[in-house]
Formats: C-alpha cells, structure tokens, sequence
C-alpha cells in the first residue's frame, strides 16, 4: 500500500472556511469579526421584536464589572475580559477549552435604537442587552 498524503497542509483552509460560516451564521447583520486586541469571541444571539433589540451574550466566568458596552451610531460594542485564576494559570493542563483574556464583539444594529431607553441585565453568565427601538414618526 502507498504512503498516505498527511492532511495538515488543508488544516488552514478548513479553519477559514469554518470562521466563514460562523461569520455569515452569527453576524448576519455584518459587524466586525475579532480585533488584533481581542482574544476570543463569546457566542451572540440577536432577535427582534416589535418594541425592541434583543442581545444576548454568553459570558460564563465574567464579572460584571468587566463588561463594556457601547452603541455607537449603528453599532453595537460590547467588550471586557475573562480572567484566569491564579490557581488556574499554575496547573499542567491535558486539555484546555474554555478560553481567557480580552473580547471585543462589534454588531451592526438593524434599526435605530432609543439610546437612553437601553437596559442591560447580568444573571448567571447571561448578558441581556435590550435596545428599544425608536418610535416611528
């Protein structure tokens, strides 16, 4: 039998398609994908509803006050960091998946918002984020 032809040169072209499709599936309003700055992404989901926006961010491990969130003409920024326990940063790892640092998630608002009508709640590694929209005239 021949030798079979190592697969790894494909690896990177795998990994671009995937982003792709996590991209075109999670952003599909456009938005930027990760900064230079960020270190990992934290799944979104957005819906609709008839009065408002809804966001919201899976953030297992943050706290509180280490979340920004910003809306800046169509956009929404939401930024912070996850960080590693000291205890955590000393251990060998087999296997390490959950992932630590910085994160930067950009999305582009659908339709314009109510600013100061936003709320945002944090219960049990949930970031909600309503954006009200603004009333037609």
């Amino acid at each position: 039998m021949g030798e079979e032809t190592p697969l790894r040169p494909f690896f990177p072209v795998r990994e671009e398609v995937h982003r792709l499709f996590q991209e075109l599936i999670h952003q599909p309003w456009g938005g930027r994908g990760p900064s230079a700055h960020s270190g990992w992404q934290p799944p979104v989901n957005m819906c609709e509803t008839s009065e408002a926006i809804i966001v919201e961010v899976e953030l297992p491990g943050v706290r509180r006050e280490d979340v920004r969130i910003e809306v800046e003409g169509d956009t929404l920024r939401i930024t912070g960091e996850r960080r590693a326990t000291a205890e955590r940063q000393e251990r060998s790892y087999y296997r390490l998946e959950q992932s630590y640092g910085r994160f930067e998630r950009q999305l582009r608002l659908p339709g314009s918002v109510a600013r100061e009508a936003i709320r945002a709640e944090f219960d049990a590694g949930i970031l909600i984020i309503t954006l009200p929209k603004r009333e037609r005239r």
